[in-house]
């Protein structure tokens, strides 16, 4: 019964304000897009699931930091599509966040997040791993995968030595940046995991993440770059002609935005939100001019649980609402995340029920997968709009 009720919610609230548009010139990055364009991204992610070839990232804070939401949905539509490989894996382990298909093994190799170290130039997703001299890592999938395709973001200096890597055949790989520059750039090579990764003199060296895909680009890839705590202005400490060359290169085919929940409870002006939503999603649509957007609706949240709604963050209400404007004037797709729990006074039933932690933030494994198999319904149901 519950399933019914919440797809009927899904539908309505998808699609309503479900529009995409093409990419946006810097120089004329606040002007709308055309009707006719406006279907070309839905046409195009239609053709996508049809062909069960789909690449999907998702970047956000701690909801997706977890990757339990994402690898819900990952699940899900790798069973109707086909598994297309394990997708981004962070440069090493971060203390505090999670992937659900990889685990790490690091001796020597220092983890440095945008969140906390201003100082550093990152790349897409705010992290870098940096090794110290004789530095190895391994990189394991958690399940067994064929051969992958793994596409590396990496900056070395003038000085810096190659890299070396060793599969689990044995093979042995050379990595490094072309040129050494102290610029990002990205390495490609195949490999089957594990992977060890192993560092010599290398000073300037960084490594922004491991995109990993099936050789055969076919199935469905859903990659989660979370940091616990994070809000869309953290992008602002990345460097962005990095991070827009590494969506050029990667080229996913949907981007989600999963933002909104620490701006609530930070009280940040909800103007200087919209503002900067929109300005990112410009440079998304002049780095990626293929790739659909679609923004996460921040979900109910508590910051008590008194009374019997509870008390919600004072801006989350304002937040949302901002939300559903920027993606109908953005012409970019949303998802009603508060829709899909139940509405406005649906997170203490979900504390209630298990769904929800006490902390009227985050969700149990078990709201994370039914959040998550909603999104993937969500966007497999996308395959109609074609």
């Amino acid at each position: 019964m519950y399933s019914k009720k919440h797809l009927a919610i899904l539908g309505c609230c998808l699609f309503i304000m479900a529009c995409s548009a093409d990419p946006v010139p810097a120089q004329s990055a606040r002007k709308q897009v055309s009707a006719s364009s406006q279907n070309n991204h839905a046409a195009q992610i239609a053709r996508a699931l049809q062909k069960k070839s789909i690449n999907i990232v998702q970047i956000g804070d701690s909801h997706t930091a977890a990757d339990y939401l994402t690898d819900a949905a990952r699940v899900y539509l790798q069973q109707q599509l086909g598994n297309g490989g394990p997708g981004w894996a962070m440069p090493t382990q971060f203390p505090g966040l999670r992937l659900a298909r990889f685990t790490y093994q690091n001796q020597g190799w220092q983890a440095i997040s945008s969140r906390t170290d201003t100082s550093q130039n990152y790349a897409l997703g705010g992290l870098v791993a940096v090794p110290s001299v004789g530095s190895v890592m391994t990189i394991r999938t958690r399940e067994p995968e064929v051969e992958q395709t793994v596409t590396v973001t990496i900056r070395q200096g003038p000085n810096d030595e190659d890299l070396t890597i060793t599969d689990s055949n044995g093979k042995q790989i050379v990595l490094g940046a072309q040129p050494k520059d102290n610029q990002w750039h990205f390495s490609q090579f195949n490999a089957r995991f594990p992977i060890t990764v192993t560092a010599g003199m290398n000073f300037q060296t960084a490594i922004g993440g491991w995109w990993v895909r099936n050789q055969n680009r076919q199935g469905v890839v859903f990659s989660a770059l979370g940091i616990n705590g994070a809000q869309l202005t953290q992008w602002q400490r990345w460097n962005t002609q990095a991070w827009q060359q590494e969506l050029n290169v990667i080229a996913p085919d949907l981007i989600i935005l999963a933002y909104g929940t620490n701006e609530a409870y930070n009280g940040v002006e909800i103007e200087t939100v919209k503002q900067n939503l929109i300005e990112t999603i410009n440079r998304i649509r002049a780095a990626s001019p293929n790739s659909a957007i679609m923004i996460l609706g921040a979900p109910d949240s508590l910051k008590s649980t008194a009374g019997s709604c509870g008390v919600r963050p004072e801006n989350l209400t304002e937040l949302q609402e901002m939300q559903k404007e920027v993606a109908q004037s953005q012409q970019v797709f949303f998802w009603d995340w508060q829709a899909v729990m139940g509405g406005e006074c649906s997170m203490k039933p979900w504390i209630n029920q298990g769904l929800a932690r006490n902390d009227g933030v985050h969700f149990t494994s078990k709201g994370y997968q039914r959040l998550g198999q909603a999104l993937g319904e969500s966007i497999l149901s996308m395959h109609q709009q074609q």
